[in-house]
Parts: structure tokens; sequence; C-alpha cells
């Protein structure tokens, strides 16, 4: 089993020097290996030096020049064996020669410096292999961490041995489980100090398996909204609490006192630092949220069913519109401005993932499903039409079936669920809501009103035209 806890530093000022100094230089380094591959592999595609040879045509080529490796040019292409290097174990090659020629870069332990070199290898093959984004050079903002390898540190206690930099404490908020080792240690620089990440792993604990599909008996939908932030196919749901909106005042106050204070001065310095923990507030609120939510839902049901959304399409922003003389005309982005910033707060990318590594621990099924027509189809009878909606509510112009628009979704996304897994619903537990009458009662421990029921109530409600059964008491349409 692998686990991953994560502990804030308690570091020494020289320390924190340290550290920041290291942060500095591999962030220069990664950015040396990323453009000598872009180079490399330009000179292949398109070469500056001269042409090819071409054997077969016996074509003048002069001066003749051809390149090695199309992925590096540093370090030896080749090992003492004959067999060629990958990229990796070039560049990696080529760590002696630079600490020669730059020995500032020797106060940097040689595995952090190779942990480094792994970390654009990995950027690199999750654009080939998973096609995720090309890799970019890193600026001091979006650079803040270095790992070291395992069985490269030591613990003992709320204190932590980092090599070449030294002991150091550590808040330890929990205690970590006997007979688990350090599989890899990040160190990570945050507005509000230093954390050290540790992932853990004890080989005779077993992963978690998923459950059996025969066995599934609960299936739970579960639709994305902005004022809701999940509504679930039980009938209930999730606010959102929008964090950022909360602390926005407080926000555009220190961005207005920081943009007021000189430039590079050391008031604006601590000014920015005030304001960067804002965001930091903001974010570690919205995680924790966030994991309490994963926690309650793969209590409620065994299978968790998400629409899978296009995130970047949505907060994508619109196209500009010109006249015939080339002015630009209004094309709605100011009132998407704002929705753009709702999506974001919300974080349904993040929330989704922490869902799914919690269903993963605790052996449940995490399903995403396409959310078209989700919102117009009808549950009761499959009617689907654009107009059985409107915003908040639902009302199915063929059967009269009248719900809450978003909790009408989240059933249609958990039918799709089973469809997609098999699952046959005559053997999952369904939850029936029967409409009962209730006497009005003062209770001492609860002073709320209660509402009084009708005089005669069926006991099982037929679906009328003009007003609904809803908890014991008529709703218009």
């Amino acid at each position: 089993m692998i686990l991953s806890y994560k502990y804030k530093l308690k570091p020494k000022q020289s320390q924190q020097q340290t550290m920041l100094h290291w942060i500095a230089m591999l962030r220069s380094h990664y950015n040396y290996c990323l453009r000598d591959r872009i180079e490399s592999y330009e000179e292949v595609t398109a070469p500056r030096l001269g042409n090819y040879s071409d054997l077969k045509r016996k074509g003048e080529c002069c001066p003749l020049t051809c390149s090695i490796s199309k992925n590096s040019s540093l370090g030896e292409p080749f090992k003492s064996s004959g067999k060629r290097r990958s990229t990796y174990e070039m560049q990696s090659a080529e760590l002696p020669f630079l600490k020669k020629a730059r020995p500032w870069y020797g106060t940097i332990h040689s595995t952090v410096l190779q942990q480094n070199l792994r970390k654009l290898d990995m950027a690199f093959k999750n654009f080939f292999k998973h096609g995720r984004g090309y890799p970019k050079f890193k600026t001091s903002q979006r650079f803040k961490s270095f790992s070291y390898p395992p069985n490269h540190i030591k613990l003992n206690g709320n204190k932590i041995y980092l090599p070449s930099i030294g002991w150091m404490g550590f808040f330890q908020s929990r205690k970590i489980p006997d007979g688990f080792t350090n599989r890899s240690v990040t160190i990570r620089q945050k507005a509000d100090g230093w954390y050290v990440s540790l992932q853990i792993e004890d080989k005779s604990v077993p992963q978690s398996q998923p459950l059996a599909l025969d066995k599934v008996k609960t299936v739970l939908g579960i639709d994305l909204g902005l004022k809701k932030l999940l509504s679930l196919s039980n009938s209930e749901t999730i606010a959102n609490p929008q964090f950022e909106k909360q602390l926005e005042g407080t926000k555009t106050i220190r961005q207005r006192r920081a943009s007021r204070k000189k430039k590079g001065s050391k008031n604006q310095k601590k000014a920015y630092q005030k304001l960067a923990r804002i965001d930091q507030k903001i974010v570690n609120q919205r995680e924790n949220y966030q994991w309490k939510i994963a926690h309650k839902l793969v209590r409620i049901a065994e299978v968790l069913v998400f629409e899978d959304l296009n995130l970047k399409g949505m907060i994508r922003r619109c196209k500009a519109k010109q006249d015939e003389l080339g002015r630009f005309l209004k094309n709605g982005q100011c009132a998407k401005k704002a929705l753009n910033r709702l999506i974001r707060d919300c974080s349904w990318g993040n929330l989704k993932q922490k869902v799914q590594s919690v269903a993963e621990k605790f052996g449940c099924h995490y399903v995403e499903v396409s959310p078209k027509f989700t919102s117009q189809q009808c549950s009761h009878c499959g009617h689907t039409q654009k107009e059985n909606r409107h915003k908040e509510r639902f009302l199915c112009l063929n059967c009269g079936f009248l719900a809450d628009a978003d909790i009408q979704a989240s059933i249609n996304i958990g039918e799709k669920g089973t469809q997609i897994l098999g699952l046959s619903q005559n053997k999952l537990l369904g939850v029936t809501q029967k409409v009962t009458g209730k006497s009005e009662s003062t209770d001492s421990t609860n002073s709320r009103e209660k509402s009084v029921p009708l005089g005669v109530e069926p006991t099982n409600p037929r679906q009328l035209s003009l007003f609904e059964w809803m908890n014991g008491e008529a709703i218009l349409c």
C-alpha cells in the first residue's frame, strides 16, 4: 500500500536560505536542459549547419553534418558496453562536468540534481504518451520544489534529516504507521512556509481492490453545479461556500496596498507576501472542504457516477467579433468573466481527482459519463425536450413530472453509470420516499414551527398537472 503524508517544516534561517538558493539553481538547470532538448530536436528536423548527405543518390553535402541523438547534445550518447543511452542518462552523465564548470552547483546534493532531470524527462513522457501539454520553461513562480529519491532521508520523531541541509523539525500532525518505508520525499515552498511530502509504502499491505460488480448494491449519481456544488441522486445537495468570494474584499485591499509600495523595496515584498497568504488560505479552505466531501460520498454509495465536463472549454474566452470596418463588437466576455471566475472557484477537476483517489482507497467504483441531455430528459417517462427545464425547476411536458432540475440530472447520470457498468437496477437498493401526514408538535427541545399537514393526503399521490406533493405539502408547478 502507498500513502502520502504532508507536514509543515520548521527550518532555521540558514536552512531556508540554502533551500531558496537550491531552487533558483535547479530552475536554471531545468530550463537549460529543456532548451538543449528543443535545440537538439530542431537541428535534426531543420539542420542549420548544412544538409544531410544522401548515400543512395551520392549527393553533395558540404559541410557534412549529422546529429547522433535528436534528443540531447549533452553527455556521451553511448555507454561503455556500446548500448545507446536515454536522454535522461545523457544529461545525467553531464552533471560531473557541470559541477567543474560551475562549482556552486556542487553544494546541491547529487541525487537532487538527478531528480530534477527525472522531472523534465517525465514531462516529455506525459506529452508524448498521455497527450499533455508540451514542457514549458519555468519561471520563479512556477518552480518551488525539489525532491529526494528513496532511502536518503532520516526520520526521528518530529525531526527529519535532509542530505546537505541537515536536521530540522516539523509539525507531526499524525504519526507514520509502523512498517512503512519512505519511497520519495518532496520539499515544497508555499506562501506560509515550507512543507515536506512523504510518500511511504508497505509491500506487506495489499492495495484495496474495487468491489465486485455483482456485489454492488448502491449507485450514486452526482451533478456538478455553481450555486449547489453537488446535487446527488438521493435528493441531497452540497452547498458551494465560494471561498474566493468570501475573501474577495480582503484580497482587493491587499492588492491595492501592494501596488502602492515602492518598487523593489522591502515593504513591497512584505505586502506581496501577505497577498500570497490570502491565496494560500483560499486553497487550504477549498482542499479541506473537498476532502470532506470525498469521504462523505464514499460512505453513501459503492459506485460514484460523475459527469464528464469539458472544463477547459467552459472557461474559454469568447471569440472576438468584428464589423465590416474591422471594429470590435461586444461578444459577451465581460459577463462571462464572472462566470469563469466562479467555475475556477468550484475547482471541479480537483474535486473529482480527490473523490477518485478516496474511492480507490476504499474499494469503490468511480465512473464518468457524458452529460448530454441529462438535464433535459425525464427520469420517469424518458421524454427528452429542451423546454422541460426552466432554470432550477424541471417539469416534464409529457407526463407532468416535477422535480429539482439538478437532482433530476443526477438521477439520469446515475442511470447512465449503471448502463455502462452493466448493473441491473432490480438488484440495487432503492430509496423510497413516502408521503405521510405528521401532526403538529411543540417540542421544548426544538422550538422551530412545523408545517401543518393537509386534512386528506393520499398515501401514494398521483402526479397532478396543477400542483405536486413534496415532503407532505402541496407545491404549485
